[in-house]
């Protein structure tokens, strides 16, 4: 069940949130409008960022090369944002333009 916030974005409520064993009440209140698409792309960029930083010192103190380095970058790439928008901040991804858009923002700055 999701509930509608300011500008049209909606959350998925605690029902979404209990069937998969996730406490709804350990995630943090969002404030209305706190999520709107421009500060959610955002924060999707400056995150992806830091996971490239953290991924290329891991990956420069383990020798990972190659196309197993960029196959590795990108799977961590994208799980790190999906989980932040999907599991932990529990939006509905059609209403920033689907999961294309939302994994897409930022990734080429950060290879």
């Amino acid at each position: 069940r999701t509930t509608k916030m300011a500008g049209g974005a909606r959350r998925r409520g605690p029902e979404a949130s209990a069937k998969n064993g996730d406490a709804a009440e350990d995630l943090p209140d969002l404030e209305e409008g706190q999520w709107d698409k421009d500060k959610l792309l955002d924060a999707l960029h400056w995150l992806k960022q830091i996971v490239a930083l953290v991924c290329g010192v891991a990956f420069g103190l383990l020798p990972v090369t190659g196309l197993y380095g960029l196959a590795a970058f990108a799977a961590i790439n994208a799980a790190s944002a999906h989980f932040f928008y999907h599991s932990y901040l529990q939006l509905d991804e059609d209403d920033y333009g689907g999961h294309s858009a939302l994994l897409g923002e930022g990734f080429m700055p950060s290879v």
